[in-house]
């Protein structure tokens, strides 16, 4: 079973594709996988699953840490035939969506299908949320109000 080999991917690698694959609308992430026709043979070691998890803030963004809400997520975890594992964590409810990403992520990891995964699903799939949190951060923009405070002299 390999469980690492020396085109294992670096740690940021691969939270920035699995970071795509949680949160790209499913209809694009499954059309962009059609494309490539892939049907990989493998074992689900972990049934898509829903759940919840807390989220935690920080007081002032930087301070102590609290508990302010739960959220469901979905996982899920398959094993291809060599043995390499693949893991899919999104938020919300969505079991597809989930078996799919890990599916992918497998794949990535294994290396053998890599370089047209990461041209046909996750470099577009990141540069289309580039350009919609670009789109939010405009309209965002447009909308800034700068206040001014006139001093009277009467302290």
């Amino acid at each position: 079973m390999n469980t690492a080999s020396p085109a294992t991917p670096n740690i940021q690698t691969r939270q920035h594709w699995m970071s795509i694959l949680a949160t790209a609308p499913y209809n694009e992430l499954l059309t962009r996988w059609q494309q490539l026709q892939l049907d990989p043979p493998c074992e689900v070691i972990r049934q898509p699953e829903v759940g919840l998890a807390r989220l935690q803030g920080r007081i002032g963004g930087s301070g102590q840490r609290f508990n302010f809400a739960d959220t469901t997520i979905t996982r899920a975890a398959v094993r291809l035939e060599d043995g390499t594992l693949g893991y899919g964590y999104l938020q919300g409810r969505a079991k597809q969506h989930a078996l799919l990403a890990a599916i992918i992520d497998a794949l990535l990891v294994q290396g053998e299908h890599a370089p047209s995964l990461q041209e046909t699903v996750i470099q577009p799939l990141a540069e289309q949320r580039k350009q919609a949190q670009q789109h939010i951060a405009q309209r965002a923009a447009q909308s800034k109000v700068d206040f001014f405070t006139l001093v009277r002299g009467e302290d």
